[in-house]
């Protein structure tokens, strides 16, 4: 396992009970709390209400910090405080979410609260096994599902390349099985697109792997014309949030649109400094973007200058189909996932399958907190039943 995902996991091993005594959360989530407040132990207990109270001594400094990073005055340090303080929140989230007033909150999932939450909703997506977490079982099953991804030319594990197959003119990508945030993300030379022979590729792509992982060799796929002013050099994708609803059905919840921001990056990821922005459900237009940690707004992309309200994703219900179709499909044993969607000329492709989706996309770019909005009313439902199964067991 990588490093950055030992962290990951290692963060999101504890699910801190928001409040020292009593829940502080959002009103939709207030009997998960309440069942969750209930089922403790007497140490369990104990030990929340310690890590509560070291949350909030920590609070002064934390907020001392946020500002620091976001260049934030002395009057936001000072309501924000005030607001972290009572409604036991992350000065963090104030900033990113750009909240103002405390009762805002009641419509935001906090980012501490999102991993606890997908632990017991989707507790296949914490293993190593997961499908959605393995890139080569992903693709895998999407190929056995028939649904559109781009195709894979070989798998490379201790420098070796095996399952090869030639691929006849695509460009090509490598990038590692498992892995987050683009990290390891790499194009290949144009000149192997033609190459079949085996050693030959195995050669060319030795610089672009190690040993400690597992690669995926797979076509690299372009963009639709209408994402040309606003993808830049990089694949821009969707991430369409799909959570099964009240029929067991998946239902689209969540829609958000990465770019980059500047030339250079071959990922549009928030961490490569792109921007993301919201799509409206029904048609896929886009609305006013941002980057994902921190800045402004952005009505025009900064390199072309092209206006994001004037860009409509093609092909948009069949986008929408697929994620529907692939979660009802392929993927059943999860109750929520985050699909990565990129727009060819071709037509929609599932680049990624996330049981883990996050929420600061879809709050920060959408502006409004999905607790307030049919993802978190479809969260509470998901919670209860999986706590109930868990007690009926």
């Amino acid at each position: 396992m990588h490093t950055a995902e030992i962290l990951y996991y290692t963060k999101k091993s504890f699910a801190i009970f928001p409040g020292v005594d009593h829940p502080i959360s959002a009103p939709v989530f207030a009997e998960h709390y309440q069942r969750r407040r209930q089922a403790r132990s007497r140490l369990r207990a104990g030990l929340d209400r310690l890590v509560a109270r070291a949350f909030l001594a920590w609070l002064p400094a934390r907020t001392r910090k946020v500002a620091a990073k976001y260049g934030k005055d002395v009057a936001w340090q000072e309501r924000t405080l005030v607001i972290a303080t009572a409604r036991f929140v992350d000065p963090n989230d104030i900033a990113l979410f750009r909240i103002e007033r405390a009762e805002e909150l009641d419509d935001y999932i906090r980012r501490f609260e999102d991993a606890g939450f997908n632990k017991i909703i989707n507790p296949m997506g914490w293993s190593r096994n997961c499908a959605l977490v393995d890139k080569a079982a992903f693709y895998e099953r999407c190929r056995a599902h028939d649904l559109a991804h781009p195709r894979v030319f070989g798998i490379v594990e201790q420098g070796k390349l095996r399952d090869f197959h030639a691929p006849n003119g695509a460009s090509l990508i490598v990038k590692p099985t498992h892995g987050e945030g683009g990290r390891g993300v790499a194009l290949v030379t144009d000149e192997l697109s033609h190459v079949t022979d085996k050693a030959e590729v195995e050669r060319h792509i030795a610089r672009h792997v190690d040993s400690k992982q597992v690669w995926i060799v797979q076509r690299a796929l372009g963009n639709h014309p209408a994402l040309a002013d606003y993808a830049v050099d990089a694949l821009a994708t969707a991430r369409l949030t799909t959570m099964r609803n009240e029929k067991g059905d998946p239902e689209l919840v969540s829609t958000v649109l990465r770019v980059p921001s500047l030339r250079g990056p071959v990922i549009d990821n928030m961490k490569a400094g792109g921007l993301i922005t919201p799509l409206d459900f029904e048609t896929g237009r886009a609305g006013t973007a941002c980057k994902g940690y921190g800045g402004g707004d952005y009505h025009r992309h900064p390199v072309s200058g092209a206006r994001f309200s004037d860009l409509v994703l093609p092909n948009w219900n069949d986008a929408v189909a697929l994620a529907h179709d692939a979660h009802a499909r392929a993927f059943t044993e999860y109750a929520l996932i985050g699909w990565d969607v990129a727009f060819t000329p071709e037509g929609p492709a599932l680049i990624e399958g996330n049981a883990k989706p996050g929420v600061l996309m879809p709050q920060r770019g959408g502006r409004q907190g999905l607790a307030g909005q049919r993802y978190g009313e479809l969260l509470a439902l998901n919670l209860e039943r999986a706590e109930a199964a868990r007690s009926a067991r």
